[in-house]
């Protein structure tokens, strides 16, 4: 964690430092220090994975669920990155409608798991009558 403050608190003082001189080279030198705080949380993020991996097969929780959330955390997640890149750079319109396709993404992942949830609630409901 102090590694990626130090990465975080190089990379904006640099920038801001930069930013008089050449506002092109900050943007850049933005970018890149998100990037590698990008980089540096996905590497983290593996061991919160295969914990959460462990977990589901231990209580016997689907890991086509598992999958779906994590990829809906990383879209979410690669969304936010981008958008924030995109404002930091000026180009509101830009990251309004990454914003949205972000948010269709997500949607459509999260679609097979809403129908297994209905399906479910569907089955239950039936047993309940029968």
């Amino acid at each position: 964690m102090e590694r990626l403050v130090l990465i975080a608190l190089v990379g904006s003082v640099t920038a801001v430092l930069m930013r008089s001189v050449r506002h092109e080279y900050a943007i850049l030198i933005a970018t890149a220090t998100a990037g590698i705080l990008l980089i540096e949380g996905i590497i983290l993020f593996t061991g919160f994975s295969n914990t959460l991996t462990m977990i589901c097969r231990e209580y016997s929780v689907s890991l086509e669920m598992l999958n779906a959330v994590m990829k809906i955390l990383g879209i979410a997640y690669l969304t936010e990155f981008a958008v924030n890149i995109a404002r930091d750079a000026g180009q509101s319109a830009i990251a309004g409608t990454l914003e949205i396709g972000g948010r269709i993404m997500i949607l459509s992942c999260a679609l097979p798991a809403a129908a297994a949830l209905l399906e479910t609630g569907a089955s239950l409901i039936r047993e309940a009558v029968s």
